[in-house]
């Protein structure tokens, strides 16, 4: 069997594709808005996000921040039944943000295009691969993208090109992946998450909604672990309380456009 990486994104993370949008460089691009700094939506409370990845679910185990960058699994399989992206039947439970709200600007070229880090902390390439969806434990709907590689896999993250600088980029090298990896775009404390994150998602349009927009319905929890299950289950046990039944993070699910 061939080697293969998964990739959970959590947070606030918004799928495109090439079939909507054809002028992509890439049959699907996964966009991770940067929020590092905003701390309020249509006049609701939020915590900052941070954007970032590492490869293992374990908190505690080294991550890498990320603040404007591409990233992709230099690697994939491109020849046989694998050629091409492949939607999974799962993938149409991401929320869509014209199906929760209506009469939607464009997407922003700026943010979809742009490479600009002020705007965008991180754009995730898929040209070969599933892409489908799961539920965390607490709610919220995170895509997963599976890629069989031809040996083990290996990802390159590349920094956005600074206008500023006429330095030439070192050449990077591709680094080893493990079997699964992890992308987020998060608050720096999970107990300070709120529904209201997900209006965040709506950044990615060219001009916001003149209102709040819908966030998703909470449907109950799911079977995946994500990194703030893990933290809030470790709370859990210190604290001797229950975040169960207190806790949702469905805003902080991804979302598809259009």
């Amino acid at each position: 069997m061939d080697p293969q990486v998964v990739i959970q994104f959590e947070g606030i993370c918004v799928n495109f594709s090439q079939v909507s949008f054809p002028f992509l460089p890439t049959a699907h691009r996964i966009v991770l808005i940067n929020a590092s700094q905003i701390t309020d939506v249509w006049n609701h409370p939020i915590d900052p996000h941070l954007a970032g990845y590492s490869t293992d679910l374990d908190p505690n185990t080294p991550m890498f921040h990320l603040s404007g960058a591409v990233a992709q699994i230099v690697n994939p399989i491109k020849t046989g039944l694998q050629r091409g992206v492949t939607y999974d039947s799962t993938y149409k439970n991401i929320p869509s943000l014209t199906a929760l709200t209506p009469k939607l600007s464009p997407a922003s070229l700026a943010v979809l295009l742009g490479h600009n880090p002020a705007l965008t902390a991180c754009y995730f390439d898929v040209d070969y691969g599933t892409i489908s969806s799961t539920v965390s434990k607490y709610g919220a709907t995170m895509t997963q993208v599976t890629i069989l590689t031809d040996g083990d896999p290996m990802y390159l993250v590349t920094p956005f090109a600074s206008v500023l600088s006429s330095a030439l980029m070192p050449l990077l090298d591709p680094q080893p992946a493990t079997s699964s990896m992890f992308f987020w775009n998060e608050e720096d404390s999970p107990v300070g998450a709120t529904n209201n994150d997900f209006m965040l998602s709506y950044l990615v349009l060219s001009v916001p909604p003149a209102t709040a927009p819908n966030i998703p319905s909470p449907s109950g929890g799911g079977p995946t672990s994500n990194r703030k299950a893990t933290v809030l289950e470790s709370a859990a046990v210190s604290e001797r309380v229950s975040l169960q039944e207190a806790f949702t993070d469905v805003g902080c699910s991804n979302s598809t456009f259009p």
